[in-house]
C-alpha cells in the first residue's frame, strides 16, 4: 500500500523529534559538563588576574605564607618565632591549611613553580575547583541545568572571588571547596541502596574531604554544624510524617559515616592538623543525643508512646527536643551559646573588627551583584525568578487538595514576594549595586520549600531537598550574624540561585508541547539569563584588574619603612604598630622582624597599644619592654581607625565610638580668622554657620590660639589642610607621633614622649621611632645659685667641659628604675676615654619621677653618653619550647601548680655571664567603671597590664646567637587567683574583666640602657 503524503510527513516529524531529543540528551550529558569546565577555567583566569602583584593583596596572607614555608619542611607547623615576642607562638588552629598548600606545592613544583608561585596559584585553583564542585552538587541535588547555572554564578560572583583571588590564601576558600565535595560524596553515598563499590568509594571520599574541610579553616564548625542540622531535620521530618523505613535507612547510612568523620577529626586534632577539637566533641555528643532521639522514635511505641498520627509523633519530637535542650544546657552551661562568640561582636575588641559587624542589606547586595546599572533590567531578570516560583505554586496546588499544604505553599510564596518587595524598596539606597544573585536564590529557596512541602504531603520527601533547606537556612542565619560569613553563605546562595534557573529549564522540559516549542522556550531562557554571567564576568574582570593595578595591601610608604627596618635593625629586634600591620612586620618578604601584636595573636596587647595611642602622659605609659619592644611605628591614615583605637584604649565610651568621629579633615577654605577686641579667633565655616574649636594649633606659624569651644575639637592647621581632633584624643601620643606635633597641655609630657620614642625614620605618612624605656628628656646645670636648662629633647643642647653639677630628668616609661647604677661615658670617636659611676642604688617610680642630681668633671671629647644599668629582660625564644619533651605554649609554658623540665632555644644579641631564667606571670585586664554591658552608651574601659611575679628557675651564662637551655621549673599554685581577688577588692568584682593571662620564660640580667647621647 502506498503511504499518503500526510502519513509520511507525520513519520518524518517523529523521526526528527526523536533525533532532536537524542541530540538534546547528548548535549545535557556531555555539553553541559564541558561548559562547566569552561566556566571553571574562566573562574580561574578571573582569580589569577591579581597574581601579578609582587606580594599579597590580603594582609593575613603574609602570615599564611610564613606558615606555609614552615609546612613545606615540617608538614604541620609547630612554632613561629616572629609573633608575640619575646616568646613566639605555638602554632595552632587550622594547621591543615598549610599542610594542604605544602602538598600542592610539592605537586606543582614538578611543573616549574617555586614556593611563592605555587602559593599564589593556590587560591585561583581553589576557585576553579569550587566552580566544578557546585556544578556537580547542583546536578546531584536538582538537575544538570541547576548545576551549570550555579557554576556560572560561582565563576564570576564577587562573594566567591573575595576569598579565592590570587593573594588571598585564607582558609575560607579551601573550606568551601572541600565541604561541597564532601556533600557531593555524601549524597552519592546516601543514594546507593545497597553496598557496592560506588557506595564504598563515595563513603571513603566523604571521610577524606570531611577531614580536609575541618582542617583548613578555623570556622569549619560551620560545615560540621550544617551536617548535624541536616541530620536532625531529616530524622524529624521522616519520623513526623511516618516514614519509618526511610528513617531507618538514613540513620543506618548517615549516622555511622558522619560519626566516623567526627572521630577522625578528633583524633587528628591531637596532631594539630585540625583545630576545632572542642566543637567536634560537642558535635559528637550532639550526634549521640540525636541517636537517642532516633531510638525513641523507632522503639517508643514499645514503651507506650502514641505514634498513631503526625500530631502525636511531632509532639514526641518537641517534648524530647525540649528535654534535650535543657540537658545540653545543664551540661555545657553558657558554652552552648558561645561557640560562635569569636565570630560576633561579643567583646570590646570584637566590636572594633569590621568583619564581625552585623551584616546589613547593602553589604549583601554589594557582594551578590553582577554589575547591572539599569534597575529595569535587574527587575526584569529578578521578577522572572518570582514568575517561576508562582508557576511552581500553581502546578503544585493543582496536584494537591490538602488545605494545610496549600496554605503552607501560599505562605512560602508570600514570604518570597515580601522579600522582593523589601528589596525593591531598598534598591534606590544601594545603587549601582543590584544584588540580583541573592534575590534569585530567594526564589530558589522558595521553590525548594514548595517542592518539599508537596513531597511531604505525598509522603515522599528526600534527603536532597532537606539538605538544601538546611544548608541555605544555616548559611543565611550566619550571613546576618556577621560580615565575615558573606563568603561562606555564597555556597548555598549561588547553589539555590542555580536551582531557581534550573527549575525554569525543567519546567520547559516537562511542558506538554512539541520539542520545537520546548526548544524555542529553552532558547529564550538562555537568552534571558546568558547576560547574567557575561555581564557579571566583565564586571568581575574590571574589579580584578583594578585590584591588580592598586598598590596592594602594603602601601609604598610602608614598604619603604619596612625595608629600612630590615636593613637598619638587629635581626632579633621587634616592632609594633596598630595590630593590622603586624603581619607585614613579621613577613620575610618585608622587614622580617618580630611584632608585638598582629591580626591573629596577642589579642590582649591590642588593648595596651590602643591605650598608648589614645592617651598621653602617665595615663598612656605601659611596660613595652616586657614585650621586648624596640620600635614603634605610626601611620597617619590610622585616623580612619581611631574611633576603634580610642574605644579599645579607654579614651572614649561606646556612644562616642559609634557616633562621634575622632578626626575630621577640612579644607583651608573653611578656616576663618577674626580679630575680636584685639584677640585672634579662629572659626570653622560649615554651611551658613561658623564655629570656634576648643583651641587651634597652627603648625605653619607655631601659634596656639584659644577658642570658645563651640565644637569639642582641637584644630591642627597644616600646610594645605586642617585636621579636627576630638577633645579626648587631641593631644594623644598618636597625634603627637604620627603628625610630629609635640603639643600637650603639659609641655614636658611631649618632651618625655619624644625622649622615650626617638624618631629614626619617616616616609610619607609612616613614622618609625626607636623605643627607649629610660631616657633623659631634660638636663639642668647649676650655676650662679640657680638651675639653668641646658638640654631638652626637642630643643637639644650640649654639655660643656669642666666640673659641673647637673640635674638629670629621666623619663621611665611604664617601668620603674630599681636599684640601678648611673654611669657617664666620654668618647673620642669610638674610643672610650672616661667612664664614671655617678650614682648607685638609684630607684624611681615611673609615675612619680624626680630629677637626679650629680656632680662630675666632663673632659673634652667628641661624644658623651649616660648609661643606666639595672636588671632587665634580654633574649628571645627562637625555637619551639618543650616541657617534658612535648612542644608547649610559650605564652603559658607551665600552669599554676605544675612542674616540668623546660627545653628552650633562646637567642641573644651578645654574651652574658650571668643570666637568670625566670617564669613571669602577667595579666591583662580592663576595668569597666560603668558596668560590663558593652552595648550601653556609657560603657568604657580602662586597660591594664600588670606583672604579678617572677619565679626564679635557673642561673646560667649564654653566648651570642642561639642557646639550648634545659632546666627544671615549678610554678606556684593560685598565682592569678590571689591577684584577681585583690583586683576585685580594689575595683569591684562586677567591674573587672580578665583579658589574658601569661606565664612566660623570661631571661633577666644586668642590662645597659643608653639614656642620653650628646
Amino acid at each position: 500500500m502506498v503511504k499518503t503524503e500526510a502519513k509520511k510527513r507525520q513519520e518524518n516529524g517523529r523521526g526528527n523529534s526523536s533525533s532532536l531529543s537524542a541530540y538534546y540528551q547528548k548535549f545535557k550529558a556531555y555539553g553541559l559538563p564541558l561548559i562547566a569546565l569552561l566556566l571553571a577555567y574562566l573562574g580561574f583566569k578571573l582569580r589569577n588576574v591579581t597574581s601579578n602583584y609582587k606580594t599579597f593583596l590580603d594582609p593575613d596572607t603574609f602570615f599564611h605564607y610564613e606558615m606555609y614555608k614552615i609546612a613545606i619542611n615540617e608538614w604541620i607547623p609547630k612554632y613561629f618565632a616572629y609573633a608575640n615576642p619575646p616568646t613566639g607562638i605555638k602554632a595552632s588552629g587550622y594547621l591543615g591549611l598549610y599542610t594542604v598548600q605544602a602538598f600542592f606545592y610539592k605537586v606543582v613544583s614538578a611543573f616549574g613553580y617555586d614556593q611563592l608561585g605555587a602559593f599564589k596559584l593556590w587560591p585561583p585553583f581553589v576557585g576553579a575547583m569550587t566552580v566544578i564542585a557546585v556544578y556537580l552538587l547542583g546536578r546531584k541535588l536538582h538537575s544538570n541545568w541547576a548545576g551549570v547555572w550555579a557554576a556560572a554564578f560561582m565563576m564570576f560572583s564577587y562573594a566567591s572571588f573575595s576569598k579565592t583571588y590570587s593573594g588571598n590564601n585564607r582558609g575560607e576558600g579551601p573550606f568551601m571547596m572541600f565541604f561541597l565535595y564532601a556533600v557531593l560524596f555524601l549524597m552519592i553515598y546516601l543514594d546507593e541502596r545497597g553496598w557496592n563499590w560506588k557506595k564504598v568509594l563515595s563513603g571513603v571520599l566523604f571521610l577524606a574531604t570531611s577531614v580536609l574541610y575541618m582542617a583548613v579553616w578555623t570556622g569549619s564548625q560551620f560545615g560540621v554544624g550544617i551536617l548535624l542540622l541536616f541530620a536532625g531535620l531529616t530524622v524529624v521530618v521522616f519520623f513526623t510524617f511516618g516514614m519509618i523505613p526511610q528513617l531507618k535507612k538514613f540513620t543506618q547510612d548517615f549516622f555511622p559515616l558522619y560519626g566516623l568523620s567526627l572521630v577522625l577529626g578528633i583524633w587528628l586534632s591531637g596532631t594539630g592538623f585540625i583545630g576545632i577539637k572542642s566543637f567536634l566533641i560537642f558535635a559528637f555528643e550532639g550526634l549521640m543525643a540525636l541517636s537517642a532521639l532516633v531510638a525513641v522514635m523507632l522503639y517508643g511505641e514499645r514503651l507506650g508512646l502514641n505514634y498513631s498520627d503526625k500530631k502525636h509523633r511531632f509532639g514526641t519530637v518537641v517534648a524530647i527536643a525540649v528535654l534535650g535542650f535543657l540537658a545540653f544546657y545543664a551540661y555545657f552551661g553558657r558554652e552552648l551559646f558561645n561557640f560562635l562568640g569569636g565570630a560576633t561582636q561579643s567583646n570590646p575588641l570584637y566590636q572594633t573588627v569590621a568583619e564581625l559587624a552585623r551584616t546589613d542589606w547593602g553589604t549583601i547586595i554589594s557582594y551578590y551583584s553582577i554589575g547591572i546599572q539599569k534597575g529595569i533590567v535587574v527587575g526584569a531578570i529578578a521578577l522572572f525568578g518570582l514568575v517561576i516560583l508562582l508557576i511552581q505554586l500553581i502546578e503544585q496546588l493543582k496536584e494537591n487538595n490538602s488545605p494545610v499544604t496549600q496554605g503552607i505553599s501560599a505562605g512560602i510564596t508570600l514570604g518570597v514576594i515580601l522579600t522582593y518587595v523589601y528589596y525593591f524598596k531598598e534598591y534606590p539606597n544601594v545603587k549601582p549595586q543590584d544584588g540580583l544573585l541573592f534575590l534569585i536564590s530567594v526564589s530558589g529557596f522558595g521553590i525548594v520549600l514548595l517542592r518539599l512541602t508537596i513531597q511531604l504531603a505525598k509522603g515522599k520527601p528526600t534527603e536532597k531537598e532537606i539538605f538544601l533547606v538546611s544548608y541555605y537556612a544555616g548559611s543565611i542565619y550566619l550571613l546576618f550574624m556577621a560580615v565575615r560569613f558573606v563568603f561562606q553563605a555564597s555556597g548555598a546562595i549561588l547553589l539555590l540561585a542555580g536551582v531557581a534557573v534550573g527549575e525554569a529549564f525543567l519546567f520547559v522540559e516537562n511542558m506538554k508541547e512539541s520539542l520545537g516549542t520546548k526548544a524555542l522556550y529553552a532558547a529564550l531562557l538562555i537568552l534571558l539569563f546568558l547576560p547574567v554571567p557575561v555581564i557579571g564576568a566583565q564586571h568581575m574582570n574590571d574589579i580584578a584588574k583594578s585590584y591588580a593595578r592598586s598598590q596592594g595591601s602594603v602601601p609604598a610608604d610602608w614598604v619603604n619603612t619596612l625595608s629600612w627596618l630590615r636593613e637598619n635593625s638587629h635581626p632579633l629586634d621587634s616592632a609594633t604598630s596598630w595590630w593590622d600591620y603586624g603581619y607585614w612586620i613579621e613577613s620575610s618578604l618585608l622587614s622580617h622582624r618580630r611584632s608585638a601584636t598582629d591580626g591573629g595573636h596577642a589579642y590582649d596587647r591590642r588593648y595596651i597599644v590602643a591605650d598608648f595611642f589614645s592617651h598621653y602622659g602617665n595615663e598612656s605609659e605601659q611596660d613595652f619592654e616586657a614585650w621586648g619592644l624596640n620600635y614603634m611605628i605610626t601611620w597617619q591614615q590610622d585616623i580612619g581607625k581611631f574611633n576603634a583605637i580610642s574605644y579599645l584604649g579607654g579614651a572614649i565610651n561606646h556612644y562616642e565610638q559609634t557616633h562621634i568621629p575622632m578626626f575630621q579633615a577640612i579644607s583651608t577654605q573653611q578656616i576663618q580668622y577674626a580679630n575680636e577686641s584685639g584677640r585672634l579667633a579662629v572659626y570653622i565655616a560649615s554651611g551658613n554657620s561658623a564655629y570656634q574649636p576648643l583651641a587651634t594649633i597652627d603648625l605653619t606659624t607655631g601659634q596656639v590660639i584659644g577658642g570658645r569651644g563651640d565644637i569639642p575639637y582641637v584644630l591642627y592647621i597644616f600646610g594645605n589642610y586642617g585636621l579636627l581632633a576630638y577633645q579626648k584624643i587631641a593631644f594623644s601620643n598618636f597625634v603627637q607621633l604620627a603628625f610630629h606635633v609635640p603639643y600637650s597641655p603639659d609641655p614636658w609630657e611631649s618632651q618625655k614622649l619624644f625622649a622615650n620614642f626617638k624618631p629614626v625614620y619617616s616616609n610619607g605618612g609612616v613614622s618609625t621611632y626607636e623605643f627607649r624605656p629610660f631616657a633623659v628628656y631634660r638636663i639642668d646645670r647649676y650655676e650662679n645659685d640657680t638651675w639653668k636648662t641646658v638640654y631638652t629633647t626637642l630643643g637639644g643642647g650640649k654639655l660643656q667641659p669642666g666640673e659641673q653639677k647637673l640635674r638629670l630628668w629621666i623619663s621611665a616609661f611604664g617601668r620603674d628604675i630599681k636599684d640601678a647604677k648611673l654611669v657617664f661615658e666620654a668618647y673620642n670617636g669610638t674610643e672610650l676615654i672616661k667612664r664614671e659611676v655617678l650614682a648607685e642604688g638609684l630607684s624611681m617610680d615611673y609615675l612619680n619621677e624626680t630629677p637626679v642630681e650629680v656632680t662630675l668633671t666632663i673632659p673634652n671629647a667628641t661624644g658623651y653618653r649616660l648609661v643606666l644599668i639595672q636588671e632587665g629582660p634580654v633574649g628571645v625564644l627562637n625555637g619551639a619550647p618543650k616541657v617534658n619533651g612535648k612542644v608547649a605554649n610559650p605564652s603559658y609554658i607551665l600552669g599554676e601548680g605544675q612542674s616540668g623540665q623546660l627545653e628552650l632555644k633562646a637567642a641573644f644579641r651578645k654574651d652574658y655571664d650571668s643570666v637568670k631564667l625566670t617564669l613571669r606571670a602577667s595579666i591583662v585586664y580592663y576595668v569597666a567603671p560603668n558596668g560590663k554591658d558593652i552595648e550601653k552608651d556609657d560603657f568604657y574601659l580602662e586597660p591594664h597590664q600588670d606583672i604579678i611575679t617572677y619565679v626564679p628557675v635557673k642561673e646560667l651564662s649564654v653566648k651570642e646567637g642561639n642557646n639550648t637551655i634545659v632546666a627544671q621549673a615549678s610554678m606556684p599554685e593560685n598565682v592569678f587567683g590571689k591577684y584577681i581577688q585583690e583586683l576585685h577588692k580594689k575595683y569591684g568584682k562586677d567591674k573587672v574583666i580578665i583579658v589574658g593571662k601569661r606565664i612566660e620564660p623570661i631571661f633577666i640580667t644586668q642590662k645597659e640602657y643608653v639614656i642620653w647621647e650628646g
